[in-house]
Parts: C-alpha cells; structure tokens; sequence
C-alpha cells in the first residue's frame, strides 16, 4: 500500500497542476486576457512545478491514465492504483473550491453576459472552466450545429490518440536504456511540452482533458455548486465517462505501442556504468569487464 506522504503528495501535486491549468482557462473565459496558446503554456508549466513539487515522492502520476500505465509497464504495486487516484481526484476538486472562491465575484455577471443560468442549456460556457465538453464550447460553441462538428466516435479518438501519446512520451523520457534521454532533473520540463502541445492542438475539439482527475474532480465539485445536470451526465449525456474512459485506454494504448514497438528496439544495449544496471528482462546490460572488476 502507498504511504500518507505518497497519497498527500499526489493530492498537493494534482492541486497544483488543476490550480494553475483551470486558473489559465478562468481568466479566458472570464477576461478574455489569454490566448489558447497562452492557456496551452499554462498547463505545460503547471506540470513542470507540480512534478517538481512532488516526484521524488510519488513519480508524480497526477493523472490516474499514467497511474495505470505504470502498473501495467513498470512495475507500479497495483496496491497503490487505487489510492493515488482518490488522491488525484480529490486535489483536482480542491483547486476547483479554490478557484470558485477566488473568481466568485465574476461568475453572476458572465451568466448575465451570456444569458444563462447554471446548469441551463448554455452553461457550460461557464463550467467549462472546471471540466471538458465537446466541442469546446468556448470556440466552437454549443448549439446542435456546434455539436455536429464533434460526434463521440470523434472525442473519443481525440483523447485516445492525445492521451496515448503523452504516455507513450513519459515512457520515452524516462527509459533507462535511452542514452539521448534527457536527465531526470530536465524529464519535467519534456513532459510539460509534450501537455502543452496536445492541448494546444486538441482543445478546440474536446478541451485535452488527457486525465480522468482532471475532468472528474472539477465535475464532482461544479455538481455540487449547481450545474446539476450539466455535469452528470454533460449536455450530451455522456460527457462524464467519455472524459475518464477514452483517457485510460489512450494511456493503455499508447503504453502498450512504446513498450511492443519501440522498447524491445534497445535490445540489451551496452550502458556506461554510471547509467547503472537495467533488470527489466532479468539480466544486466553492464559490459563484461566491468562485472570481472566487480
């Protein structure tokens, strides 16, 4: 089972990745001061300080499709699957309170401008700053001509494909038999680029959730101030598990594609002796002479 600090590490590092990430969105749609590249910059550098934050702790997962992608490809206890997503959840739905209090004196008059009430038809112009919809509201927008543009099949690819490359990247990065890799103080900043740019190419069309916490943690809470029905079941009735299903087989799928294809390419590859030893098929890839001298 995980520790406490495990857990709370992943609680802190999901609130600071949903804080900075769903702050960005609120100042779009409440102030119109910040571009989607803007919005996509935000988000890769609020993987880069919450992965700082706490890594050495917990890996860092913050999203419950790479949780799963590490038990499944390396090696995480499956004992701690459960309690790091509670974990993710539940920081995404603290940064969700936070954010609320600290925009409470616009959201009255962005219903107004918008001619909606929450939890109305319309109103996930305003919740979309806490979970995702397709298309993205916000740029597509949200009448049955909006809609047509996006179907199911089509969102859920979107974050399939997205999802399942950002975890075919975090293994990428973090391969011990990649020579060119980036050293592991750098692997965040990687990582950041990689969210930023699936969100600033996938967004208009699902928003780039990427992460059931992300979407799930910020619905709970936006169903619990008012959005009803806007967030369980989402104005097209399934919107709620679109978002955390599509991104667990993207991350299934985009792990099983590194570690099929690509990984077995490595072979037992000759590494220098300050890489150290890798296990991963039972046997070691130090040089002979350095096992005699051993």
């Amino acid at each position: 089972m995980p520790t406490l600090k495990e857990c709370l590490a992943e609680v802190i590092g999901t609130f600071i990745l949903i804080f900075i990430g769903n702050m960005a969105v609120a100042m779009a749609v409440n102030t119109g001061a910040m571009t989607l590249w803007g919005v996509a910059m935000l988000w890769g550098l609020a993987v880069v300080l919450a992965v700082y934050a706490v890594g050495p702790i917990s890996g860092a997962h913050l999203n419950p499709a790479v949780t799963i992608s590490m038990a499944l490809y390396r090696g995480l206890s499956w004992k701690k699957v459960l309690p790091y997503i509670g974990s993710q959840i539940l920081g995404a739905f603290l940064a969700s309170a936070l954010i609320w209090l600290l925009w409470s004196g616009f959201w009255l008059p962005l219903a107004d401008k918008l001619g909606v009430a929450m939890g109305a038809a319309g109103s996930q112009k305003i919740m979309m700053i806490f979970s995702c919809f397709y298309p993205n509201p916000g740029i597509i927008g949200t009448d049955a001509a909006a809609w047509a543009k996006v179907s199911t099949l089509t969102a859920f690819g979107v974050e399939v494909v997205i999802t399942g490359i950002l975890v075919f990247m975090i293994l990428a990065l973090t391969e011990d038999r990649h020579e060119g890799a980036p050293k592991s103080n750098l692997v965040p900043w990687f990582v950041g680029l990689i969210v930023a740019a699936m969100v600033g190419i996938a967004a208009p069309l699902t928003m780039a959730a990427m992460n059931p916490a992300r979407d799930l943690g910020p619905r709970i809470f936006s169903y619990l101030i008012g959005f009803k029905e806007m967030a369980f079941p989402g104005p097209r009735g399934n919107e709620w598990w679109l978002f955390i299903l599509a991104p667990i087989c993207g991350g299934i799928l985009g792990g099983l594609v590194y570690e099929t294809l690509v990984r077995p390419l490595f072979g037992k590859v000759d590494l220098k002796v300050d890489q150290g030893i890798d296990l991963s098929d039972g046997g070691t890839n130090l040089r002979a002479e350095v096992q005699t001298s051993e």
